[in-house]
């Protein structure tokens, strides 16, 4: 099995939106992580615009699993921090909700800030849109799966993952139904 496919991501949810106090404690204990990020437009008080990034998804941020299996580090790493945090789980299980790295990839493709056609929600809501599963074609995200929606009078593939569902705008000529399995 390659390495990358051993790696897991693990999907953090903090509070009163400390996303990213959160992430600099991840970092000086050495510890990767992701916040989905996007620009936003800031007015000033002298009136002017400043663009600035920021979270996309407030008190939601990933983290890499960079150390053997054992619990007990998650559990003291938790324990240490100045901010409450808790690691989602499987619902109905007492396991953490373990993200594979593919899939985390995909994930930081698709929330590139700069990309202006992404739009981010619940699950519950992302999965309620009916549509059908492709696979993007052509472009910039060539390779993607997903379920094809329509939204807005728009088209988007729909990614879900942990708590979050995430729109990306494609056209619908760029996808081709996915085979079933």
């Amino acid at each position: 099995m390659e390495n990358s496919e051993r790696k897991v991501w693990y999907a953090l949810q903090t509070f009163h939106c400390r996303e990213q106090q959160v992430e600099d404690y991840l970092k000086e204990q050495g510890l990767k992580s992701f916040i989905p990020m996007l620009y936003t437009e800031r007015v000033l008080p002298d009136g002017k615009k400043k663009r600035e990034l920021t979270p996309a998804v407030h008190n939601l941020l990933f983290l890499q699993k960079e150390w053997d299996d054992d619990d007990s580090f998650l559990a003291r790493l938790i324990a240490g921090c100045p901010y409450p945090l808790r690691i989602l789980r499987y619902s109905d299980s007492t396991k953490y909700y373990a993200i594979p790295d593919s899939q985390m990839i995909e994930l930081r493709a698709i929330c590139d800030p700069d990309y202006e056609g992404t739009l981010y929600t619940d699950r519950e809501f992302a999965e309620a849109r009916p549509g059908q599963r492709v696979r993007v074609i052509h472009g910039t995200f060539k390779g993607l799966t997903g379920k094809l929606v329509r939204y807005k009078n728009r088209s988007y593939v729909v990614i879900t993952l942990a708590t979050l569902g995430i729109f990306v705008h494609i056209p619908k000529w760029y996808c081709e139904a996915e085979q079933a399995r």
